[in-house]
This record gives structure tokens, C-alpha cells and sequence, in this order.
């Protein structure tokens, strides 16, 4: 029994990060932005928690604060690690979502132009994949319109 071209899948890997530039810089800012928030919420108040012990142990807190000024500033190289690393898993988290995007913009233009054998195939792994298979249903019942023949 062979298969016919529209039933095979495509094997492909992408081999590129970012496949829709703006839609994954938007969706990374996003992340980071947050992230950054949360931090300098987290930051603010840890500095203002240290400032009222302080104000009301002086004698107490000196030797904490004499400690903990040197602390700052690998506090902050740490903090530019982990934003990076942030940055990096928001990139391969919005290559989830942009790969499926890109690929349903790519079937639809071959689409466009005619081609009503295309479907999509997404990656496992990727999001969209309800979508996909309801694209996939409807392009059937479509074709089979188009060529006057009965759902299978």
C-alpha cells in the first residue's frame, strides 16, 4: 500500500533559533521584562529591610553591613548570569511557538497558491499541535470537496 505525498510526513529540523524575529523578541522581552521586575521588587525590599535594622540595631547591624557591601557586587554578577540564562530559555521557549507559526504560515501559502494536498506537520515538542490537527481536518474536507469525493 503506498502512501500518497500529502500523507507523508516532512522530516525536517530547523536549525535556526529565531524563525519570526519580531514574535519571539516581543515574547522574550516580555519574559525579561518580568523577570527584571520581580527582581528589582525583590531587591528594593531586601534593601529597605536591611535599612530599617539597621536604623533601629545600629550597633548590631554594623558588623552585617561591613559584611555585606563586599556581597554586592558578585550579587550583581549573579543576577546578569541568571537574566542571561532567562534570556536564553525564553529564545528556545518562544522557538516552540514561532516554528508552528512560521509552518502554518508556509502551508497557507502553498495553500494560496493552490496546492490543497498541504497540511501541516509540526514537530513533537512544539505548541499548536490541537491546532495543527484541526487545520489537518479541515484541509481534508476541503480537498475532498474540491475533488468531489466522500470523507473518509
Amino acid at each position: 500500500m503506498s502512501q500518497t505525498p500529502a500523507a507523508t510526513k516532512p522530516s525536517f529540523q530547523r536549525r535556526t533559533i529565531f524563525i519570526k524575529k519580531s514574535l519571539q523578541l516581543r515574547y522574550m522581552v516580555l519574559i525579561v521584562s518580568c523577570v527584571l521586575c520581580g527582581l528589582a521588587i525583590m531587591t528594593l525590599e531586601l534593601v529597605a529591610t536591611l535599612n530599617d535594622l539597621f536604623d533601629a540595631y545600629p550597633v548590631l547591624m554594623q558588623p552585617l553591613y561591613d559584611e555585606f557591601l563586599p556581597i554586592v557586587s558578585s550579587f550583581f554578577y549573579k543576577i546578569a548570569i541568571y537574566v542571561l540564562l532567562v534570556v536564553l530559555v525564553s529564545a528556545l521557549v518562544s522557538h516552540k511557538m514561532a516554528g508552528p507559526v512560521y509552518r502554518f504560515e508556509q502551508t497557507c501559502k502553498a495553500i494560496a497558491k493552490g496546492d490543497f494536498s498541504q497540511r501541516v506537520h509540526l514537530r513533537k515538542g512544539d505548541r499548536l499541535i490541537e491546532l495543527q490537527d484541526e487545520f489537518n481536518k479541515m484541509m481534508d474536507v476541503v480537498e475532498s470537496r474540491i475533488n468531489n469525493k466522500p470523507l473518509p
